[in-house]
């Protein structure tokens, strides 16, 4: 392909016009192809969400490139793992890695992928001794990557969890949070394996002193709500830790969180000014407001306000497209009751 060629897929890159990219491949005769134009062909078919069609890309490909078949169908196999875990057919994409493993393959990127693969499958063992593996080969190959040390840590973490393993599991979780790791997902798995191993109690204990600890961290804060309001009802320590959260974040989410403990604690008048407030930050970020709308229903049927009751049942109504598909029937089932709540007003 010439110059003029690249700098047209160039720009449509650029311009995000992937389609495009398909077109102007699917012009050129299947036997000029090589491996750099299946490479952005797949990748076109990718960003646009066609993972079938990027799938037979690569896979048509095997076996054909002219010159380093070898090293071609490595990674051709690798990309069709890694494309089969994001759809989360973790089978098939296992035995497209351990294809190209066959082939030579065993760095870093592909025992992590592997160990992932293995983990999901719920082979648990067999996925810690990979990542494991992982750990090792990132020192050799890339000793300055803390993300992907994060994430492997966490990978490892999460699977000895998961085999009841905590105190295994609080090891790796720690270098994770050491590296500097600071996400709801790694407090929640530190959550449920210090009560798992050390009992509710003592949990705490160490939310609370973490938080003390690190006063400016909204999401220890948030976290810390999460375990009030969800493990000990202690609803108005979870306001008082959700307000903290907002107000070192600015994070409508937990705004939103403070107003469903407000509503708990049947301070309907100051949970409705709370919850409006996280509606207005939700719609400015092109966010939902489902979860607002239902708790403002609830809010404004215990204050007798009719008017403004059905106002918000009705958003809530036009909501239901937003809700995950195992979730609506429930939906469904709140609305009707809160429906007839609101006819007895």
């Amino acid at each position: 392909m010439d110059e003029k060629f690249w700098e047209k897929i160039d720009t449509f890159e650029e311009n995000g016009e992937f389609d495009e990219i398909v077109k102007e491949i699917k012009k050129i005769p299947e036997e000029k192809f090589n491996i750099e134009l299946i490479n952005v062909l797949g990748k076109a078919y990718t960003n646009l969400g066609d993972y079938e069609s990027a799938l037979d890309t690569y896979l048509s490909y095997l076996g054909k490139d002219k010159e380093d078949v070898i090293n071609a169908d490595i990674w051709l196999y690798s990309e069709c793992g890694w494309l089969c875990d994001e759809v989360g057919d973790y089978e098939q994409g296992l035995k497209y890695l351990l294809e190209a493993e066959k082939l030579g393959r065993d760095d870093e990127w592909l025992n992590t992928e592997v160990g992932q693969c293995l983990g999901r499958l719920e082979r648990s063992e067999e996925g810690i001794e990979r990542l494991k593996k992982s750990l090792k080969l990132i020192e050799t190959e890339a000793p300055e990557n803390i993300n992907e040390k994060i994430f492997i840590n966490s990978e490892i973490g999460y699977l000895y969890g998961f085999l009841k393993n905590s105190e295994e599991a609080l090891k790796y979780f720690y270098v994770a949070k050491d590296l500097g790791r600071n996400d709801e997902w790694i407090y929640m798995h530190l959550w449920f394996n210090l009560e798992n191993l050390k009992g509710k109690e003592e949990a705490l204990k160490y939310f609370e002193t973490e938080a003390k600890n690190n006063e400016k961290n909204a999401v220890v804060w948030a976290t810390l709500g999460q375990i009030y309001m969800n493990f000990f009802q202690n609803y108005e320590e979870a306001e008082k830790a959700f307000k903290k959260a907002f107000g070192l974040s600015g994070d409508g989410l937990y705004l939103y969180n403070r107003g469903i403990v407000l509503r708990i604690l049947k301070k309907y008048e100051e949970a409705v000014e709370i919850l409006l407030q996280s509606r207005k930050i939700s719609v400015q970020e092109g966010d939902v407001t489902d979860g607002e709308d239902m708790e403002l229903v609830r809010c404004y049927i215990e204050l007798k306000d009719k008017e403004n009751a059905e106002k918000y049942l009705e958003f809530a109504k036009k909501g239901i497209k937003n809700v995950p598909k195992e979730h609506v029937e429930d939906f469904e089932v709140n609305l009707k009751e809160l429906e007839a709540l609101i006819a007895k007003i």
